[in-house]
């Protein structure tokens, strides 16, 4: 699998997708990202599609974030996947527009036939900061490293906002981890 950095393509609409299984927060995720791009100034729509069990199902959550006002609020070509699951991955990776990208958990995805990759270890990341299930934050991080059009302290700001007290310090230090892998990933000499 090969990863590059080449993720940051300037557009007035940016639309991505995070999608995984039931029990990882995906939705969580996305509303964290998306509250985070209003705090920067963004204008936002956010839309989530999962299976009725309720861990284990297929979960998907969109964001579309623009610089101007939201016609539509759907993702019609992803410029960004991000995936959590084999199956995730499988299933998602064909509404990815030409020159998207994709962000995979390097333990969970092992297979990505695009071109467009970065593979970043977001289970284990989630596990050292004391929490599996932080695997969602661990991943915004990510995205947050690749996408500058969304602030890591925006981020920050909106998780504090919608995680219990308790949750806040281990997701802060999953993404915070997340966010130094991925711009190590990104200035690699062969990335």
């Amino acid at each position: 699998m090969k990863s590059t950095t080449n993720f940051w393509q300037k557009s007035p609409r940016y639309e991505l997708r995070i999608a995984g299984s039931g029990g990882q927060s995906i939705v969580l995720a996305s509303i964290i990202l998306a509250e985070a791009a209003l705090l920067d100034g963004r204008c936002v729509a956010q839309s989530q599609n999962y299976g009725p069990e309720a861990r284990g199902g297929n979960s998907v959550s969109e964001v579309v974030i623009s610089d101007t006002e939201i016609d539509y609020p759907l993702a019609v070509e992803l410029d960004l996947l991000v995936a959590l699951t084999q199956e995730a991955c499988d299933r998602n990776l064909s509404a990815i527009k030409e020159g998207g990208a994709v962000i995979v958990d390097s333990s969970l995805v092992t297979k990505v036939p695009w071109e467009n990759v970065a593979s970043l270890p977001f289970s284990r990341i989630a596990q050292k900061a004391g929490d599996a299930r932080a695997i969602n934050m661990a991943a915004l991080g990510a995205v947050t490293s690749f996408c500058p059009i969304i602030s890591p302290e925006s981020v920050i700001r909106a998780m504090a906002k919608r995680l219990p007290a308790t949750k806040v310090e281990i997701n802060r230090q999953a993404f915070r981890e997340a966010l130094q892998a991925a711009q190590n990933l990104r200035t690699a000499p062969n990335a």
